[in-house]
């Protein structure tokens, strides 16, 4: 399980690097905060649906998902 959450965590880092153009945050500034536009959260959403639909393919095709 814990394969998996790192799994999306470095999926939603890629993400975020990618739409809102940071890297990973500092650990030791949580309070670090990052101003982004309302178009690059939506660019991110977007970006995720699609990474789900792909998985969701991939997994569908692959015969691992019962229908």
């Amino acid at each position: 399980m814990r394969a998996l959450t790192d799994e999306r965590l470095s999926t939603l880092s890629e993400i975020a690097a990618d739409c809102f153009d940071v890297d990973l945050l500092d650990a030791d500034a949580p309070e670090q905060r990052v101003w982004v536009k309302p178009a690059d959260i939506v660019r991110a959403l977007e970006t995720a649906y699609d990474m789900g639909l792909i998985v969701g393919y991939q997994l569908t095709r692959s015969g691992r998902v019962r229908a």
